[in-house]
């Protein structure tokens, strides 16, 4: 997999400019965020194939137009470890890096492996692009699942224990509704992929490992990420930016439940990881 230029691509590169302007303007992306976001955008736009790119792009309108529709829920459903509601700021770059880290490992290795033989590596456009696009349909179901599995009418049950409902925000607590809008985040970064290749068979692997990567999120937060609620109200506190919530001592306001191994960034890194690993694997 031989790089491109990415300066001589006149629309990622337009797309790029636009879409750093408006996180700056509508206050999206924090200044480290949106410097790592742009490099992100470049080097997806330096690989042989336009796919990669695009995914990025698609999954960033995705996550906007779920985190919008999200808002209002989330501000009376849940709190905020810094005070008020739980509606969450500017992201930040961990953020940024929690959901294109692992799809920008895969273009990294696949241009790197270009530089012996790509026989010999196996670092093929086509094998890089699964893994990517697999990456970005589990961060885009994730992303949907969260924002408006929410919504849902009734209380979210334990993925590892279903028969106990918990509070909605609750690391590893699904709905019906979550799943169902995971899917369709699956099912868009897998039609992207159907468009460009015209595969359905890889097409139908990249929606598989979308939905199967909301559940490995589901699980990896009920089983390693600590779920902090407030004692008074009974809402989960979630952390800004995807950070730890920290527990009072003594007689304090919170009590947290769960272990403490990762926090939000750290299992959304991990799931696109394993997700596109395994894409590339099956690939």
């Amino acid at each position: 997999m031989e790089s491109t230029n990415p300066l001589r691509r006149p629309t990622p590169l337009l797309i790029t400019t636009l879409l750093v302007l408006y996180s700056h303007l509508r206050h999206k992306l924090t200044l480290p965020a949106i410097l790592l976001a742009t490099f992100t955008s470049l080097l997806h736009s330096s690989t042989p194939s336009s796919l990669p790119f695009w995914s990025l792009i698609l999954f960033f309108a995705l996550g906007t137009i779920a985190t919008r529709i999200g808002h209002a829920a989330k501000s009376h459903l849940t709190l905020s470890a810094t005070g008020g509601s739980g509606a969450e700021g500017a992201r930040n770059a961990a953020q940024v890096l929690a959901n294109s880290g692992a799809a920008s490992i895969f273009i990294i290795l696949g241009l790197w492996g270009s530089s012996s033989s790509s026989s010999r590596t196996g670092w093929t456009a086509g094998k890089v692009d699964v893994g990517v696009a697999a990456a970005y349909a589990a961060a885009a179901a994730d992303t949907l699942s969260s924002e408006l599995g929410i919504l849902a009418r009734g209380q979210p049950l334990l993925i590892t224990q279903p028969w106990r409902r918990v509070p909605r925000g609750t690391n590893g607590g699904v709905t019906l509704l979550g799943l169902a809008a995971g899917g369709v985040g699956g099912v868009a970064l897998a039609g992207l992929h159907y468009a460009h290749y015209r595969d359905g068979g890889k097409a139908g692997l990249v929606s598989g490992l979308g939905l199967v990567g909301t559940v490995v999120d589901s699980l990896l937060g009920a089983v390693a990420q600590r779920t902090v609620e407030d004692k008074k109200s009974g809402r989960v506190v979630e952390g800004a930016n995807g950070r730890r919530v920290m527990v009072g001592q003594g007689e304090g306001s919170r009590v947290g439940r769960g272990r403490d191994w990762l926090n939000n960034n750290g299992v959304n890194f991990t799931m696109t990881l394993a997700i596109g690993v395994v894409g590339l694997l099956l690939a």
